[in-house]
């Protein structure tokens, strides 16, 4: 069951899923697979649909955040066309160390619309969760400091189940239940933490301006050589991980090398930098 054309759909906050995604094409290449990957900042909904209408199974990448969707993968997945002949899908998610079925609760959605999710993979990365939240929580997160390179055997293992037509389903009861715990109170939370959970420095910021740059739904502005954050934040950490100055704090407080080192952290591989998932595509989704 080789699969000719595969493009694959992601979102990356800090570079986990990025990473995951070219490997996994990769290895699908070494099967004579035709794999493509997709920053959902890079392309259009009429892309997204010449991609699809072409290809022969489609994948979606995400991060997790508490064990949810980012908002902006959400919205990507309400607005993919609907099918009129099922078409087989892949969905696989980083996260620091577990998500419950943060790859197979969307199953639902997307299946109303004509996908069948046939592989639903979970991918342990580096925390990327570099925020101060007090000694008990810093500890908590120290812990996850997995290797990309340790995931190399799962992706390779994903890659040969798809080639041969294997289906491999992560999440499924009793994580499903499991992933609820998590996944309800942060949704219940979301609008207070898109409001309230960066500010900046003004003594070290130096108006660079990269925040606004990079930050992939437009919610930061520069007002009077300052950051000005609104109200639609999607909680990447892309600003906090990447200020070349360190200046800005979350919930008031800014980042400690005592618990996470020298600096925060800044994507899988030493080159890897966020421009380079950005375009500021319209999206219409």
């Amino acid at each position: 069951m080789i699969q000719k054309n595969i493009p694959i759909f992601f979102f990356s906050g800090t570079g986990n899923t990025w990473w995951v995604a070219k490997h996994l094409a990769g290895a699908l290449s070494k099967h004579n697979s035709e794999a493509s990957i997709h920053s959902i900042e890079q392309v259009t909904p009429q892309q997204v649909g010449d991609l699809i209408d072409q290809s022969d199974l489609i994948g979606l990448g995400y991060p997790i955040y508490g064990s949810d969707a980012p908002l902006i993968m959400q919205e990507f997945i309400a607005g993919l066309p609907k099918q009129g002949e099922t078409k087989p899908m892949l969905v696989f998610v980083t996260q620091a160390a577990w998500s419950g079925d943060g790859a197979y609760f969307i199953r639902p959605e997307v299946e109303a619309n004509g996908y069948q999710v046939r592989w639903a993979v979970h991918f342990t990365m580096p925390n990327n969760i570099n925020v101060d939240l007090g000694w008990v929580l810093n500890a908590f997160l120290r812990l996850f400091r997995a290797k990309p390179s340790n995931t190399l055997p799962r992706i390779e293992k994903l890659a040969r189940k798809m080639v041969e037509g294997h289906d491999w389903i992560m999440g499924q009861s009793p994580c499903f239940s499991l992933g609820w715990v998590q996944r309800v109170p942060f949704r219940k939370g979301i609008e207070t933490l898109q409001q309230g959970t960066y500010q900046v420095d003004s003594e070290k910021c130096n108006a660079c301006g990269r925040c606004e740059r990079i930050c992939p739904v437009g919610n930061i502005s520069m007002v009077d050589g300052l950051p000005r954050y609104d109200s639609h934040c999607i909680l990447c950490l892309r600003c906090f991980n990447y200020c070349p100055q360190l200046a800005i704090e979350a919930f008031g407080k800014p980042f400690n090398p005592d618990w996470f080192g020298e600096k925060p952290y800044q994507g899988p591989e030493p080159e890897f930098s966020p421009e380079q998932l950005i375009n500021k595509a319209p999206r219409s989704f």
